[in-house]
């Protein structure tokens, strides 16, 4: 895990959802966020543009904020820029 795309989530996630991102960590849930699947997809786009990825049509199972992360940072691996 890097902290750095655990904190890019959690700071995109805080802005879209308008809550404060000291109440978000890799635990939360993000039904407990009131995160939908929307908010996900757009959250998504946000983050391929911030890591200058591009994640696809790629919809993997996601419950809690570090599995974000997690999938970003096995992106990132995959393409040999892990950080």
């Amino acid at each position: 895990m890097t902290t750095s795309s655990l904190s890019a989530v959690i700071r995109l996630l805080a802005k879209s959802l308008d809550v404060p991102a000291d109440t978000i960590s890799g635990a939360t849930e993000l039904e407990a966020l009131g995160a939908d699947s929307l908010t996900v997809i757009e959250l998504i786009f946000d983050l391929e543009e911030e890591f200058n990825i591009q994640i696809g049509d790629e919809r993997p199972d996601l419950k809690v904020v570090q599995d974000i992360a997690d999938h970003i940072d096995r992106y990132l691996a995959s393409r040999g820029e892990a950080q």
